[in-house]
């Protein structure tokens, strides 16, 4: 599930991917090593969110010309494998240079993971949204779930993500931590149910599965004049 989860918020839309069966790829070797590791007894690996998150961001390319009050639009990723497997290279000599390790105070890691966590944030719809219900309608930013919810649509929606998180949070964090999977499975009928109060194109804009389109992906004007030969 964690697997899933990274494998969703790496490969939004908006981030213009062209590799993306690669990441399927990785899934199924993920696959055959968990297989792997089960017969033997070894722990299963799975994709780290935060990480994962943070090394796409690390190699992608922002915008720098773009209008004062907007937000910078991704222009590239940088789509290899050198950079991940440089990273796994240096951890697997970490455990060499474990008597420099202990050097570093706890606080200076916790601070990276603290990092690591509050940027992963940045981009994540539920988040965005979070912050409308501080902010007023007039200064919402022109996002395509913006655009085709109504207001309190939106505030609806987040609600129920923030309630469904907090159930959740609280189950995996009491003694009935075992039913975890059972109220997991549950999130998907309630997805379901919210078919009643949402069509099936405020949905796709609530989910994040259209990319939002920039005035310089619209045609041009004298591109779509006819001239005479």
């Amino acid at each position: 599930m964690e697997s899933q989860i990274s494998e969703l918020i790496v490969d939004k839309p908006d981030r213009g991917l062209k590799k993306g069966s690669g990441l399927h790829w990785d899934i199924v070797l993920l696959c055959l090593l968990n297989t792997f590791c089960g017969l033997f007894g070894m722990p299963w690996h799975c994709a780290a969110t935060v990480r994962s998150v943070t090394h796409v961001s690390s190699v992608t390319i922002m915008s720098r010309t773009h209008a004062p009050g907007e937000s910078a639009r991704i222009i590239d990723v940088k789509e290899q494998r050198l950079s991940g497997f440089f990273v796994c290279v240096m951890i697997g000599l970490s455990v060499l240079m474990s008597p420099l390790l202990r050097l570093i105070p706890m606080a200076v890691l916790f601070g990276v993971f603290l990092y690591m966590g509050v940027a992963s944030m940045s981009g994540v719809q539920f988040f965005e949204r979070i912050r409308l219900y501080f902010m007023p309608v007039k200064h919402y930013p022109p996002t395509n779930y913006v655009k085709r919810l109504r207001p309190w649509k939106l505030h609806v929606f987040t609600t129920i993500q923030v309630l469904c998180l907090v159930i959740l949070w609280t189950v995996k964090s009491s003694k009935f931590s075992l039913a975890f999977p059972f109220f997991l499975i549950m999130m998907v009928p309630i997805r379901f149910q919210l078919n009643a109060l949402y069509n099936e194109e405020e949905l796709q804009a609530l989910d994040g599965n259209e990319v939002k389109t920039d005035g310089e992906d619209e045609p041009d004007f004298y591109a779509q004049t006819n001239l005479p030969a």
